[in-house]
């Protein structure tokens, strides 16, 4: 399939968060799982700190709640990988940002600007009042594609546009949404931040329905990430509208062998049904 004037050798892309920034074990991912691209964790111009453990628990069935808050070495210690790679980059001020920007061209086949992350204070939505800011100031700089990561807010729909129109080329839909459990027993959140973000099952209807109604005002490129577990989910994502789908919580509950399942389960849907990738895309909007 043919993505920003890329051939990728299929619509699955691992999604960010879910590997180490280390630049070896990604090329050893590309190399064994095929995957048409990987995102990288989000990284930042200088190395940021984790919160403290614990920072993960999986709490339901495919289920996951996390606040590893954005912990990174610094974009500078990444290289290139070898295949389509998405480099996902955050910050706490646009012209911090910005710079990471810089670095993450030196990496990446196109840039996925994180403003959504619910972790990190000042590193989050509330960047997301500036997207058009942003993504004007990045798309000055830098010649690769431009996508911008937001959350399932109840006005995605509107950022969304803005990013669009300040020149972004695409959408990650959606990021995690933020939630809390609380240890009754020792009466304190289980989280050290308290507070993390949800993602797996619980949030694969949330994030379908962002593409959906996303795609249906604007059309654009958009990787849908969200509880994908099996093929089902991802051809549930691209009738909604995706071109490209992220799997996350789905290789922490199956390995990454579950890149190859899906990619195989696609294959013989659209064989069954007689079409081909690019028909589902958005179908249910036609």
């Amino acid at each position: 399939m043919n993505v920003f004037n890329r051939v990728l050798n299929n619509p699955i892309v691992v999604a960010s968060g879910i590997l180490p920034p280390v630049t070896k074990l990604m090329r050893d991912v590309c190399r064994k799982y095929a995957p048409g691209g990987i995102t990288t964790k989000s990284m930042t111009i200088e190395p940021l700190q984790p919160h403290q453990p614990p920072t993960l628990l999986q709490y339901d069935h495919d289920t996951y709640i996390n606040a590893i808050g954005l912990g990174n070495p610094g974009i500078k210690t990444l290289n290139k990988i070898g295949c389509f790679t998405i480099v996902s980059i955050a910050g706490n001020s646009v012209d911090n940002i910005t710079l990471t920007a810089r670095e993450a061209e030196r990496i990446g086949d196109a840039i996925e600007i994180n403003v959504s992350s619910p972790n990190r204070a000042g590193y989050g939505e509330s960047l997301s009042s500036h997207v058009s800011k942003i993504v004007k100031e990045i798309k000055g700089l830098v010649t690769v594609p431009v996508l911008v990561k937001l959350g399932p807010w109840e006005n995605i729909v509107d950022i969304s546009g803005k990013a669009l129109s300040a020149g972004a080329d695409g959408l990650t839909l959606t990021n995690t949404i933020k939630g809390m459990i609380i240890d009754v027993h020792s009466m304190k959140p289980i989280l050290s931040y308290k507070t993390g973000g949800i993602s797996g099952r619980a949030l694969h209807p949330i994030a379908v329905r962002a593409v959906y109604e996303v795609y249906k005002e604007y059309q654009p490129v958009i990787i849908g990430t969200g509880g994908v577990i099996s093929w089902e989910d991802a051809v549930e994502f691209m009738l909604a509208g995706a071109t490209l789908v992220g799997i996350g919580s789905g290789i922490i509950s199956k390995g990454f062998d579950v890149i190859r399942k899906v990619n195989q389960g696609i294959e013989e849907y659209l064989e069954s049904k007689g079409l081909k990738l690019k028909d589902l895309i958005g179908y249910i909007v036609r």
